[in-house]
């Protein structure tokens, strides 16, 4: 009978007698479930630094969108201002001067209802039209609460003195301040 044993043994797998299993009490014991926690975390931390870039970058956009609004608002009433400026008709002077005081506001709107009714008598008497558009208009500062433009614009002038008409190009310098979910024109400079 010991030949068979020692037939089996001679056939069987080879086995190390110095190797160490997963179940003995050695150095490698328990280093599995620890690569899964480490793994673990660090794909926690990765998950959270990826929605953190995703909320400053989804804020930063919203906040470019916000800006493009803005801006936007500012140079239509920038536009809409400049031109009821240099577009007057002497018969219907009162409501030309009013749709501009709608949109103004401090020092301009001061300014412009002490001079309202001596400008409408000047275009009265002088037989006053005049029609103009801007030409470019673009944005030097701004941000929520106030904003300042300069528009290029451009008229042609008749009155009675000149009944043909007369080119006019005039550069302004416009002061918005946001009032009332609106953009209200503070202060109108002609610069050169």
């Amino acid at each position: 009978m010991a030949v068979v044993t020692d037939q089996v043994e001679a056939t069987g797998p080879e086995v190390d007698d110095d190797a160490v299993g997963p179940e003995s009490a050695g150095e490698g014991a328990g280093t599995a479930p620890l690569r899964s926690v480490v793994t673990v975390w660090a794909l926690v931390a990765a998950l959270v630094a990826v929605l953190a870039l995703l909320g400053v970058k989804g804020t930063d956009l919203y906040q470019a969108k916000q800006d493009e609004k803005r801006n936007s608002e500012v140079l239509d009433v920038t536009r809409e201002v400049v031109a009821g400026l240099v577009s007057l008709d002497y018969r219907r002077s009162k409501a030309d001067l009013d749709r501009i005081k709608s949109v103004a506001t401090g020092s301009f709107q001061q300014q412009f209802e002490q001079l309202a009714t001596s400008f409408e008598q000047v275009l009265s008497s002088g037989e006053v039209l005049s029609t103009g558009s801007v030409k470019e208009a673009g944005i030097i500062t701004a941000d929520d609460d106030a904003a300042q433009v300069l528009a290029a614009v451009s008229s042609i002038v008749k009155n009675t003195e000149a009944p043909d008409g007369q080119q006019r190009v005039y550069r302004m310098k416009v002061d918005l301040t946001a009032a009332d979910h609106a953009w209200k024109v503070s202060n109108v400079e002609f610069v050169s």
